[in-house]
């Protein structure tokens, strides 16, 4: 289906990638499904690709598609512009923005370690997914940490973040939530990038206030899910 000579290109895995997100737009654009985030109709797209190609292996995407998660990092640190425009805001509530990051925190460690548990979900699987509301570079360093699977911990922080893009504002809305720093600080802490890139079509607080909880999120999970674990564990 492809020629051999673009399988074993790293551009084949950028332009797919590229390629299948831009139609997506496009469909969602036409359709009028702003319920759905294009990403939710491309990832199935490029792994059915993958899967269903007998010349594609997930080492020829993997080879270019590994440049685009590369650009995670670049992409979180970018949001630090409208942090900065709205430095003001941000340091006037910062006792309140670093208790509730904090709280979020230690609660979503806790409901994830109960709700895994109640489910039956092994040791590591649980492990994988503690970090799950973390961006994933950090995810996968608490994973690695506390013995969990990077790779399901990946997937787990995507599927996520998808749940954040598509849902975050619309239950906001249900709850009547209006208050940009609390609807920035809920799906930062939530939903990391993915959820977040969805505040800048909405407000720049509130892409500011979301940077600032994927930051303070991170750093939060990377200290308490070592510490809440052993503790955890002795409970339950």
């Amino acid at each position: 289906m492809f020629p051999e000579a673009l399988i074993n290109s790293p551009l084949f895995g950028i332009g797919l990638t590229v390629i299948v997100y831009a139609i997506s737009e496009i469909i969602v654009d036409r359709l009028r499904l702003s319920v759905i985030p294009p990403i939710l109709l491309a990832c199935p797209v490029i792994i059915a690709v993958i899967v269903f190609c007998p010349s594609v292996e997930y080492e020829h995407y993997a080879a270019g598609a590994d440049f685009i998660n590369f650009l995670l990092g670049p992409a979180t640190i970018a949001l630090a512009l409208p942090l900065y425009n709205n430095r003001a805001v941000i340091v006037q509530n910062a006792a309140a923005i670093i208790s509730s990051i904090t709280l979020a925190t230690v609660v979503a460690i806790i409901a994830i370690y109960v709700c895994a548990k109640g489910l039956g979900a092994s040791d590591q699987v649980l492990l994988s997914l503690l970090p799950k509301s973390v961006t994933t570079p950090i995810a996968i360093e608490v994973s690695k940490t506390i013995g969990g699977i990077p790779a399901l911990t990946t997937a787990a922080v995507i599927f996520t973040g998808i749940l954040g893009a598509t849902f975050n504002h619309k239950l906001l809305a249900v709850f009547g939530i209006k208050s940009d720093l609390a609807a920035g600080l809920a799906i930062g802490a939530s939903s990391h990038g993915i959820g977040t890139s969805a505040c800048a079509a909405v407000s720049a607080m509130q892409l500011a206030i979301g940077g600032v909880a994927i930051a303070l999120t991170g750093i939060a999970t990377s200290i308490f899910a070592p510490l809440l674990l052993p503790l955890l564990q002795s409970v339950w």
